[in-house]
């Protein structure tokens, strides 16, 4: 039996547990798990976030979903980052 190597965090998103009419229709209901990110993406505050955020464009990552469907990548060293729907693609969904 294979053992899942799913980061934890993204077992929590909201949206596996309830979808507001704000959900992206075009989703059908799916929850996103990983995406590819199509562009480099730098926080919109950055004097808030650790120094050298960001989610690398080319690269896959992890994430949480909201009840409404905002879409955070979950970086490497555990932090959060929010996406906008043209900075990534998803490629798993839960």
């Amino acid at each position: 039996m294979c053992k899942s190597t799913v980061n934890p965090i993204a077992l929590t998103s909201q949206a596996l547990v309830k979808q507001s009419s704000h959900y992206p229709p075009s989703w059908r209901g799916k929850v996103p798990r990983k995406v590819i990110i199509v562009i480099t993406v730098h926080p919109d505050m950055p004097f808030l976030a650790k120094p050298g955020t960001c989610a690398h464009g080319g690269e896959e990552y992890y994430v949480t979903v909201n009840s409404h469907g905002a879409v955070a990548a979950i970086l490497p060293d555990g932090e959060r980052l929010g996406l906008k729907p043209y900075e990534f693609e998803v490629t798993e969904w839960h």
